[in-house]
């Protein structure tokens, strides 16, 4: 849990525009925080069009300036609330769990009629080859190896450690990979990649979850529903072919705060 005394900035990057729901969830989390025992008492954001860069300046304002002693990035396209930064709060320790993430969805066909959702949480199996933690473990505090920085809680200790290990280093450079279909390796991926590389555990609350603003919702309801579907599409060729799958995740869809 932090600390009574301790200090939080919320930080975002964005390209000159946010989502709505963004801002409004900003600011009802700030105006709610106080009275759930929660202080929020700076704001950091950093404009622009390169994210690598922006996140790198928006770290390197907030430690060397001594905002706070915790930095909680929020992306501009995610909907944060009291309830996730209660569990985020709860489960953050300086000393045991510096960097804990929170939930959201992602999906690779974002074009696609029906997005297929996934957790923005990931175990790295090395070679440039990741793991969704899927299917999503309820209400829990995992470890794991990646994530994004839609919601995420850190330390001061998890930079200093970091410049220790890496002094030279860009955080959040990005980078192609060095496989043969050379893939592209994002600045977030990068950065917890490095934070491993100085001996900081990343952690994971599975009941914080948080909206992502795309063409529309993805959350956790959205998430559930897909798979219940999904699985019930294997049942019914089963039912055709006379042959067992193996089965596909049907989430718990139980209320999870």
């Amino acid at each position: 849990m932090i600390g009574k005394t301790d200090t939080v900035a919320i930080g975002w990057c964005d390209n000159g525009n946010t989502d709505g729901k963004f801002t409004e969830g900003l600011l009802a989390v700030t105006l709610a925080a106080p009275a759930n025992g929660m202080k929020i008492d700076k704001t950091v954001r950093v404009s622009g069009n390169q994210i690598s860069r922006q996140r790198q300046r928006l770290l390197d304002h907030w430690y060397d300036n001594n905002m706070s002693d915790w930095l909680l990035w929020v992306d501009s396209d995610i909907v944060l609330t009291i309830d996730a930064l209660y569990l985020l709060w709860h489960a953050a320790d300086a000393e045991t769990a510096p960097a804990v993430s929170g939930v959201y969805f992602i999906s690779k066909e974002p074009e696609g009629t029906t997005m297929r959702p996934f957790p923005c949480v990931f175990m790295d199996l090395g070679e440039n080859k990741i793991q969704y933690l899927h299917p999503l473990p309820e209400m829990e505090l995992v470890d794991c190896d990646l994530a994004g920085f839609g919601l995420f809680l850190m330390h001061r200790s998890v930079v200093e450690k970091m410049r220790e290990k890496l002094p030279t280093k860009s955080f959040f450079a990005e980078q192609h990979g060095s496989g043969a279909d050379d893939e592209f390796v994002g600045e977030d991926i990068i950065f917890f990649r490095k934070m491993k590389q100085a001996g900081i555990q990343l952690k994971a609350h599975t009941g914080a979850l948080v909206k992502h603003m795309k063409r529309f919702s993805l959350d956790f309801g959205y998430y559930a529903l897909y798979w219940s579907m999904e699985h019930l599409k294997e049942k019914a060729r089963e039912e055709q072919t006379g042959k067992t799958s193996g089965g596909l995740y049907l989430p718990n869809q139980k209320k999870r705060r």
